[in-house]
């Protein structure tokens, strides 16, 4: 991250109720105006008749020339609750430390080799080897021969297990065989009543299938292989025949041993990791990540059988199951490309994959009218979006950042600021997906809200066992390091993330577990003091509408601010389905913060179809519509200073088959997208 970038540069706002001036840096306004002419025309389908936006023009262009409010101005950022004295200084953190702290071996270092697909900026890794996740639930041998586990019975509201007995299954125990074995395992479900309960299985090991009997009965056919050596989970969930939230969760034990003879165990053949089908620009570099997956526990090779003109094909330098395809295709149409896993112990076993690649013109990312970004500045708005962790390192990663930078003037990120990515080992800090999301932000202008600081989960395994006295320490020493890290970069902070249950009562963490409530407290006043400047959040979703978890959320922000915490704004996660019409509610929500004296982020906003929709033109304008509606609420509130959207391509969200946002997986803009622009571009 260049050093010369700091929160001493900003852009003016004039802001509804007041002026103060937002953090942006000198170099970002730099690199923007430097960048303008590499970037190409980019947007979707035509606008259809609104004459209150503009016609189009190429990303990251102005519509119209930057005015004098755009110029970096000095700082003058407001703090809406400063503390009053009330709040006791915090102790001084233990020297030396209960866990290391950052070092020169955790800074990034710039990547090797091309494996990515930005123009915009040089991406860094991490100099220390990935760390892999292993996928199934570790058990000891001493968990094993326990014997099985009791099953876990879900009882909704309204059901009396006394009138009517939560289903079981009969005869189910844990298992074991060698590797090379065929299990077969029949799940009988029963219900007392004498009724047949529904039944599915929370995840299938790999290689395994679910097998009907067609007799309400069900089987678990599955031949583990070398890798599959040890004990694992497996959970299968039996449903009331008249309730099916009545459920009953049965998790049984299976542990697969190693032959003699490793060799009567078959040799399967390798294939690839599902590859998801992407659309990119014509004459955009593309680079594709391809995982090579072989049950026996090799590591296949991979190839291309029709290389790309001018493509290359090279090993991971950090995982040697991975190969990374990097090509500029110069032409549009369907590229549909076989690639080849050749088994590592027998080279004549191989299996031929297709995987596909659409390619359009530039002409077809042009979208009409101002974009989102500028009309939201000339609202004193930001307008956000949550970036994926590594975009740059996805096919379609060079479209993703112009249209992402054109539209947008705040970026979240997703995942690459949770601990777990930032610290997975004690003394272990991994810093290059954030910096290459802080890096994205300098070079096109954009602002960051860091999220979330302080979470109950997405944790490292390893503070999740720490002694519950250190926690305290544990918890501060990371805010230490990373809020010192970034507090140049970043705007706002997502302080504590979702504290309260969706009954009222406060959650339980390994925080909270540790030091109650107070954790909270606790994690304000140490960001505030390392990073002054700075906007401070409590965030949460459901919390717009009425009910008890609104009700529970509100009570802990007027204690926090009778405690004099230095709580400056509420974040409004608002992940939405399109049958949402409690728009009241919301209002009355958004005025319930502004009279506390708190500003209103709409931080994680985005529209789903229920599941199951087959979405008509109808399901889109709809979808449209409660876009709008939550605009139209921000506007009318002076206190709302942020409208993002959790993702801003349906390729990318954490709903995608649901479709929530505002581009499709296509990069094409939806009625959604044009219910925004029109919205801001109204008086």
């Amino acid at each position: 991250m260049p050093e010369n970038v700091t929160r001493s540069n900003r852009i003016l706002f004039t802001d509804r109720t007041h002026t103060k001036t937002q953090p942006i840096k000198a170099l970002s306004v730099l690199l923007l105006s430097t960048s303008i002419s590499l970037l190409t025309a980019c947007g979707g389908s035509s606008d259809n008749g609104n004459n209150d936006v503009q016609t189009g023009a190429p990303i990251g262009t102005p519509t119209n020339p930057p005015t004098a409010t755009m110029q970096p101005a000095p700082m003058a950022m407001e703090n809406n609750n400063p503390p009053t004295g009330n709040l006791a200084p915090l102790p001084a953190l233990p020297v030396p430390s209960l866990t290391p702290g950052p070092s020169a071996d955790d800074e990034p270092v710039p990547e090797s080799g091309l494996r990515h697909s930005v123009t915009g900026f040089l991406p860094v890794e991490d100099n220390a080897p990935a760390i892999v996740k292993q996928q199934a639930v570790e058990v000891t041998l001493e968990e094993f021969l326990a014997g099985p586990l009791e099953p876990v019975i879900e009882i909704p509201p309204g059901v009396d297990p006394a009138n009517n007995a939560p289903p079981f299954f009969e005869g189910l125990t844990d298992q074991e065989l060698f590797a090379g074995e065929i299990l077969t395992l029949p799940f009988i479900p029963r219900d007392p009543e004498g009724d047949l309960p529904g039944l599915f299985p929370e995840e299938l090991p790999e290689g395994g299938e679910f097998v009907d009997n067609f007799d309400g009965t069900k089987s678990l056919v599955w031949q583990p292989l070398q890798g599959d050596v040890g004990i694992r989970e497996f959970t299968i969930v039996a449903l009331d025949p008249l309730n099916s939230l009545y459920r009953t969760r049965q998790t049984i034990r299976i542990r697969v041993l190693m032959p003699d003879d490793p060799s009567t165990i078959p040799n399967r053949p390798p294939r690839i990791e599902e590859f998801v089908p992407h659309t990119v620009r014509v004459n955009d570099p593309v680079a594709i990540e391809l995982r090579g997956i072989d049950l026996n526990d090799t590591i296949p090779i991979l190839s291309v059988a029709n290389m790309p003109t001018g493509g290359t094909f090279t090993r991971h330098p950090q995982r040697d199951d991975i190969f990374i395809l990097r090509y500029t295709p110069t032409q549009p149409g369907l590229q549909t490309l076989d690639i080849v896993s050749t088994d590592a112990d027998d080279t004549t076993l191989t299996t031929t994959e297709q995987i596909s690649i659409e390619v359009l013109p530039a002409t077809s990312f042009q979208t009409s009218g101002m974009r989102l970004r500028e009309l939201a500045e000339a609202r004193s708005l930001f307008m956000g979006f949550a970036s994926r962790e590594d975009f740059y390192h996805r096919p379609d990663g060079e479209i993703y950042a112009e249209m992402a930078a054109a539209e947008f003037n705040l970026v979240t990120p997703e995942n690459s600021m949770k601990m777990e990515v930032l610290n997975p080992l004690p003394g272990r800090y991994d810093f290059a997906a954030a910096d290459n999301m802080v890096a994205f932000a300098q070079t096109y202008g954009l602002e960051i809200h860091g999220h979330p600081l302080v979470w109950y989960t997405q944790l490292p395994e390893w503070i999740e066992t720490t002694a519950i006295d250190d926690r305290v320490v544990h918890m501060r020493e990371y805010l230490s390091h990373v809020v010192n890290r970034y507090a140049d970069d970043v705007r706002s902070w997502d302080v504590v993330n979702e504290p309260v249950n969706n009954d009222g009562s406060l959650r339980d963490s390994v925080w909270f577990e540790a030091m109650g409530e107070n954790y909270i407290d606790i994690a304000f006043q140490q960001t505030q003091e390392l990073d002054p400047d700075a906007v401070l959040l409590l965030n949460d979703f459901d919390i717009e509408v009425n009910g008890p978890k609104a009700d529970g959320f509100f009570a802990l922000v007027q204690r926090l601010l009778e405690r004099s915490v230095p709580l400056d704004a509420i974040g409004f996660q608002m992940h939405l389905f399109t049958p949402f019409n409690q728009f009241d509610e919301v209002r009355q929500k958004f005025q319930l913060a502004a009279d506390m004296g708190l500003d209103i982020y709409i931080t994680e906003l985005d529209v789903s179809f229920p599941e199951g929709t087959n979405a008509s033109s109808r399901d889109f304008e709809r979808q449209a519509d409660v876009y709008r509606e939550i605009a139209t609420l921000c506007l009318e509130q002076p206190r709302c200073r942020s409208i993002q959207t959790w993702g801003f391509t349906d390729q990318y969200s954490w709903r995608e088959p649901l479709e929530p946002l505002l581009f499709d997986a296509r990069y094409q803009a939806k009625p959604s997208y044009r219910a925004l622009q029109q919205r801001l571009a109204q008086p």
